[in-house]
């Protein structure tokens, strides 16, 4: 829309000295010449555009131009900041870039106020693949177009799904998909790391009722109570999966906890990384689960 593109222009012109016509068509994909008018645009309603000339030329406000800053806080303007940029790690959107872009443009001048606090809310390792991947689904939502993909389930079985997009989610560094599943014929959470061969076809859908109740708890379902106890040399790694106000630090030297979750391969994957630090105590069936887990594993390493 027009109007966004003058007030994003505004913005920009707001938090840099200048900006060349080439660097804004670029930017916001139109001609040169758009942008040219676009400057008129913004000169006729008021705001003051200097234009330059020569090597270092281009476009840029007087200097004497300033916008109200006295809305937000110094400290609830550095908090928004760090909040989105952290969000903008994960998740590239030239929206969240224009919102960020807004909101440098009403820079405190206190400069001694240090953010004491950083977000980062994207995952280690993060690959040019999941961008793609997150972009590709972003665009099908926008344009309600279906997608195909081949999907792995925790049990490793793969299955080819025909999905209606709906919406993107982070969670603790993942990212998922919610979607009708045509296979399933119901809506479905989808893991992006597990979607391969990802494509969009030239087929659009009409918006379902979604009785879906996105949550992230676990399903009233197949949930077990473990208790498990671990040897010390795994506190490094316990608050990966726990919260250290629940471990109950006993005399014999040992950690303990007791924690609930729904029951599957992937509790079984996260006992058995700990490897010999951990032991299931509570239910038996479980510690019978991983002895027998333990035990093929032995078996793939007798012949060393």
């Amino acid at each position: 829309m027009k109007i966004d593109r003058l007030l994003s222009i505004v913005i920009m012109l707001l938090n840099r000295k200048r900006i060349t016509a080439k660097d804004l068509a670029d930017y916001f994909e139109v001609s040169i010449r758009t942008i040219q008018r676009d400057i008129e645009a913004i000169n006729m309603a008021g705001i003051p555009i200097v234009s330059y000339r020569g090597q270092y030329g281009g476009y840029g406000l007087l200097d004497n131009y300033k916008i109200d800053k006295n809305f937000l806080s110094d400290s609830e303007h550095k908090l928004l900041l760090v909040a989105l940029e952290g969000i903008n790690r994960a998740y590239e959107d030239k929206n969240l870039k224009n919102v960020i872009e807004k909101l440098t443009s009403i820079k405190s001048t206190n400069d001694h106020i240090k953010n004491n606090i950083i977000m980062d809310f994207s995952p280690w390792g993060f690959s040019k693949g999941l961008k793609e991947k997150i972009d590709e689904i972003k665009k099908a939502i926008e344009q309600k177009e279906i997608i195909r993909f081949t999907y792995i389930n925790l049990n490793g079985q793969t299955t080819q799904r025909t999905v209606e997009p709906y919406l993107l989610a982070l969670k603790l560094n993942h990212w998922y998909l919610q979607g009708y599943c045509r296979l399933r014929q119901d809506f479905r959470l989808f893991k992006l790391t597990r979607i391969k061969n990802l494509s969009s076809i030239d087929e659009t859908f009409e918006t379902r009722e979604n009785n879906f109740d996105f949550s992230f708890s676990f399903s009233s379902t197949n949930i077990v109570k473990l208790k498990l106890k671990f040897h010390p040399k795994a506190l490094n790694r316990l608050d990966d999966y726990f919260e250290f106000e629940k471990l109950d630090f006993n005399e014999d030297g040992y950690i303990y906890i007791s924690i609930e979750y729904p029951e599957d391969e992937w509790v079984y994957s996260m006992i058995l990384s700990f490897g010999d630090w951990v032991e299931v105590i509570e239910p038996i069936h479980i510690r019978q689960i991983i002895k027998n887990k333990a035990k093929n594993i032995l078996k793939k390493y007798k012949t060393i």
